[in-house]
């Protein structure tokens, strides 16, 4: 079975919520994505002011994430400074976190801050700072390619150049595992599984569509 990541672009605390209840018991690991308005033009929950002490009532153990007891988490850190928020994630309970290497960050400190306890991908866009991949890949433990060139947004097609970026990164790393993030579709998993995907991360394939449980399934059946 292909490991299906589906992704959530959360408005909000009830979105988020809403979305993983209808597909709960179908998926065993589920990413959120963060986005700050500042790394790109959107903002989702819980970067908005109002949303501060929600999330901080989360972090401090006095509720969980919603359908805690179904997912593990991954939360896709669309932000610059990810290393001034990932402590408060990972306290959250996260299991895995991405870090995209055109922000600004401080991957040292994100992995001083993970300690161990979860696992770290650096994520990159369709033109990365190839020099960076090189000295990051030895502390990450893994990477997601983004398929779409507008990041923050879903619904977007799959950008063709992902079809070069993802060979050359498993030549340099054939061993490192290979997410791939945005734009994915029933119609084209087969073809990026061919240049060397190992897993995939869905949103609005599954989200938009009627029964997302449904949908959910059949792309696990692939």
């Amino acid at each position: 079975m292909t490991d299906i990541i589906p992704a959530i672009l959360p408005d909000s605390f009830e979105d988020l919520t809403e979305r993983l209840g209808s597909i709960a018991g179908a998926a065993r690991i589920v990413q959120i994505d963060l986005c700050d308005g500042a790394f790109n033009k959107t903002t989702t929950w819980p970067m908005h002011p109002k949303d501060r002490e929600h999330f901080l009532n989360i972090v401090r153990g006095e509720e969980g994430l919603p359908h805690w007891q179904d997912f593990d988490f991954e939360v896709d850190l669309m932000v610059h400074h990810p290393e001034r928020m990932l402590s408060w994630w990972i306290a959250a309970g996260i299991a895995r976190a991405v870090i995209h290497l055109e922000s600004l960050h401080d991957f040292g400190a994100c992995r001083d801050a993970a300690g161990g306890s979860v696992e770290l991908g650096i994520g990159i866009d369709l033109d990365p700072p190839w020099n960076l991949i090189n000295s990051a890949i030895t502390r990450a433990d893994y990477i997601q390619v983004m398929g779409i060139g507008r990041l923050g947004r879903q619904g977007e097609p799959l950008d063709e150049r992902v079809y070069d970026v993802i060979p050359r990164i498993k030549s340099a790393f054939p061993d490192v595992t290979l997410q791939v993030d945005g734009g994915v579709t029933l119609e084209n998993c087969r073809a990026l599984l061919d240049v060397g995907v190992d897993r995939f991360v869905v949103g609005s394939s599954i989200f938009s569509a009627a029964e997302p449980r449904a949908m959910l399934l059949d792309f696990q059946g692939l």
